[in-house]
């Protein structure tokens, strides 16, 4: 049996189809699972822990070639763009399926139909498997520290707190002075480390204010970030992909939403997650964020005070 999975990207989106993988390596066991995704999401999907094969995304004929050669029994197309539709004819599995992207819905939420809710992407994905089989059963997305990884050294401190300022979107993130703000404001044995992508270094940066942040911004490996987010307390994030990652190793996290809502199925999947949303009439406005609030007032985040963050950090126990 060799089964192919096609999800490109991004970061959440493909932590979310964990489940999936690992649904398929128990229901064939002994199957090839060769897994098409982008060359920068690579080390994630082997850390999910369903003896996958990654395979370098490329545009180029001759990968498509490779994939036609490969002759697969099944091919589960789980991005649902032009891009993966010409991987799954190119592939020609003798089973090709594609999940459920729910648009229809997920427009009607975001125009403000408040009767809908997406529990989760993860159930959208599932909508392929139910292509193949009746009985599917699956589990919240989780991620898998390597045993061998390092977690690099921090100074001792009450609580240790991950801080991802960044999302792909500027109407997701939350304002910087607010995080200015509640660094500000904590005990002095709260450590953040801060963290994020390459793209995302100037906002780390700023956010370096005394001895309690440290800037580990884009200096770390999947496996190394997931081995450090394992021995954190807490994780603050906006809706964004290491709001998943967070979710899929089960920490307590804050997950803040601002021009989307956990209603488009972005929820965290975690019985730890603190979800801050100030569920106002014009969100979402959204699918995915865009550059600028549509109202100019963007008080979805600015709504959301520092202060509301420090209570939950400060009561919960961990």
């Amino acid at each position: 049996m060799k089964i192919l999975i096609l999800r490109l990207s991004s970061l959440g989106d493909i932590v979310l189809t964990q489940p999936i993988a690992a649904w398929l390596r128990a229901e064939y066991p002994g199957a090839q699972i060769d897994y098409v995704v982008k060359e920068q999401f690579v080390e994630l999907v082997t850390l999910m822990s369903c003896e996958l094969n990654p395979i370098v995304y490329s545009k180029s004929i001759r990968a498509h070639i490779a994939l036609f050669r490969a002759r697969y029994d099944i091919v589960i197309d789980l991005h649902g763009k032009l891009s993966t539709y010409l991987l799954k004819i190119a592939s020609r599995g003798k089973r090709s399926v594609c999940y459920h992207k729910a648009r229809s819905q997920r427009k009607r939420i975001v125009r403000g139909d408040r009767s809908l809710y997406i529990k989760s992407t993860t159930d959208l994905y599932k909508t392929a498997l139910l292509q193949i089989s009746s009985r599917v059963s699956l589990q919240a997305p989780r991620l898998y520290p390597l045993s061998h990884v390092e977690e690099p050294v921090l100074p001792d401190a009450a609580k240790k707190i991950a801080i991802f300022p960044g999302a792909t979107h500027n109407t997701k993130r939350y304002p910087l002075k607010y995080f200015k703000e509640l660094i500000k404001e904590s005990p002095k044995d709260f450590q953040y480390i801060i963290l994020g992508s390459t793209s995302e270094a100037d906002m780390c940066r700023s956010l370096v204010l005394d001895y309690r942040t440290i800037n580990l911004c884009a200096m770390l490996s999947f496996a190394q970030l997931l081995t450090l987010l394992q021995g954190c307390d807490w994780v603050i994030s906006s809706d964004s992909g290491p709001m998943h990652m967070a979710a899929a190793l089960q920490r307590p996290q804050i997950a803040i939403f601002g021009a989307t809502h956990p209603r488009l199925g972005f929820a965290p999947q975690n019985t730890k997650a603190h979800i801050l949303c100030a569920n106002l009439d014009c969100q979402p406005c959204s699918l995915h964020g865009s550059d600028k609030c549509p109202q100019g007032h963007h008080r979805c985040m600015l709504s959301i005070k520092p202060e509301s963050i420090l209570k939950i950090l400060s009561d919960n126990s961990n």
